[in-house]
């Protein structure tokens, strides 16, 4: 009772300063009808600062509509957060406009290079689509005064066009509807006197590249050693090593030990199964798939070992830190049923992942932004899946060929640094990545590489790997069936030699 008079005290305040902004227009606030488990921006580690930054825009293409078998798949969860004045409120807009911008680049370059017989292709073109009516409607669920109603109706009406053009797979919409949501002007924040300003999001298009780039220059981490790409030391793990610490691999290998068959509930079986899963985007499906159908055909596999390709076109990293309880774990726990796996029996994952478009932050920036939402997918892991005890980690193969929005170079290259700073914040203790229960709450499994895939192209490494074009899709990013193969020989082989890996993936050992 005695707190009574000052919750109403605070109303009224409340109540008053909203009327007051709302009269005299220099901020505007914004109210979401319904409450969410998202939000537009990226997870960040507690060193890290992740921004939005706009995203490069690709070439337009008009072709006819193409019609594919993709399945619908369920709305994600996506609203705005709550600003507390006009500048927040323009740079929630503008954070809404740089994603539908990305989505659209994305889809642009899906429907160019359609692979209509690659179920993981419509899995990508869905997955767009959804998120582009998700954030259409997020921007209808904001309860706006008149001020916020003027600057918000313009970014709806074009997401609205993109929304249409991307579910009904429509290039030349997609085109169109670009040029009117990169035209859309939110102003300055209220400096100048509310005088508009260039919209940040108009940027120049990027060339095709195609197969004339065979190479970047970049020397791959596990040549660079202790030599320097822009300040960033190379090697997989620190002081330029391509092995772990000693520490580190000996905490790997008692997990490793203790990986074990299980029972549908979790506990110990000697007639259990060791669930060993992929998590990612198309092409670590596409990749993993192959690997897959490798591994079981391999006598020397641990028979308690099943595998299990939980990877899903379209589900990039920034869309799987977004939301803890997406649709995509929902389709992974049940390929584990059709697989006879329960989330209990989830031992060991194989992770590799992308953001979705370009984006145009400098380095170090845009892989650190990479590396926060990597720790939230692990933490994620370690949540869903309670007797997780591995994740092996991989980068992107080589990005030089692309021809669009889909992760081009140098985008491919510095993803390995976000896995190599991700594993050395565990190496340092960072507690958000423990996996030690000794050293308190266990917030993500062990992690390592497992393994790392650059090359620069048809420049060969010092292992002698080289990416040559025609191994690639049409769109030179997604990995065709040479690509895949080696990838899935190169899995193959890290599972049976590496030390941690072996010991479960072979077994008897």
């Amino acid at each position: 009772m005695t707190k009574l008079p000052r919750l109403i005290l605070q109303i009224v305040f409340l109540v008053a300063g909203g009327l007051l902004l709302v009269a005299c227009q220099p901020d505007v606030m914004v109210t979401p009808t319904a409450v969410s488990q998202t939000t537009l921006s990226p997870t960040a580690t507690p060193t890290l600062a992740p921004t939005d930054v706009p995203t490069a825009v690709p070439s337009a293409t008009t072709s006819p509509t193409i019609t594919s078998t993709t399945t619908p798949v369920p709305l994600p969860a996506v609203t705005l957060a709550v600003p507390r004045g006009r500048a927040e409120f323009i740079n929630e807009l503008r954070r809404v406009q740089t994603e539908v911008i990305g989505l659209v680049e994305t889809q642009q370059q899906l429907l160019t290079f359609p692979r209509l017989d690659d179920p993981e292709w419509a899995g990508d073109v869905a997955v767009q689509a959804a998120f582009i009516q998700a954030n259409r409607l997020a921007l209808e669920s904001l309860t706006l005064p008149t001020a916020g109603q003027n600057m918000v109706v313009p970014l709806q009406t074009a997401v609205l066009a993109c929304e249409e053009a991307a579910l009904a797979e429509d290039l030349e919409g997609l085109a169109n509807c670009l040029v009117g949501l990169q035209a859309v002007s939110f102003g300055n924040g209220g400096g100048n006197g509310g005088t508009a300003v260039a919209n940040p999001n108009v940027v120049t298009p990027i060339p095709l590249v195609g197969c004339s780039q065979t190479s970047v220059g970049f020397v791959p981490l596990t040549d660079l050693g202790t030599a320097l790409h822009m300040g960033a030391s190379g090697g997989l793990y620190p002081d330029g090593q391509n092995t772990p610490p000693a520490d580190h691999l000996a905490a790997g290998l008692a997990q490793a030990q203790a990986s074990q068959p299980l029972a549908a509930d979790g506990s110990p079986s000697d007639d259990g199964k060791i669930g060993f899963i992929s998590v990612g985007m198309s092409n670590a499906a596409l990749e993993f798939n192959a690997f897959l159908r490798l591994a079981n055909d391999d006598p020397a596999k641990n028979d308690s070992v099943v595998i299990v390709n939980g990877a899903q076109g379209g589900w990039t990293s920034n869309k799987l830190a977004e939301d803890p309880n997406a649709e995509y774990w929902q389709v992974l726990d049940q390929r584990l049923t059709d697989n006879g796996l329960t989330p209990d029996q989830v031992q060991v994952v194989w992770l590799k992942e992308a953001r979705g478009g370009v984006k145009n932050e400098p380095f170090p920036q845009e892989p650190q932004i990479l590396q926060a939402q990597l720790q939230t997918i692990v933490q994620t892991i370690q949540a869903r899946y309670p007797n997780v005890k591995i994740v092996y980690l991989a980068s992107r193969i080589y990005g030089g060929y692309a021809t669009g929005p889909l992760n081009p170079e140098p985008i491919a290259y510095h993803s390995g640094f976000a896995v190599k700073w991700l594993i050395e914040a565990q190496i340092n203790d960072e507690p958000q990545l423990n996996y030690d229960p000794a050293q308190g709450e266990v917030t993500a499994p062990w992690l390592a590489w497992g393994p790392y895939f650059w090359a620069d192209g048809l420049t060969p490494r010092s292992d002698g790997l080289t990416w040559a074009c025609d191994e690639f899709a049409d769109d030179g990013t997604h990995p065709g069936d040479p690509a895949r193969d080696k990838v899935a020989n190169m899995l193959l082989d890290f599972f049976k030699t590496d030390e941690t890996a072996r010991v479960w993936f072979l077994g008897g050992e």
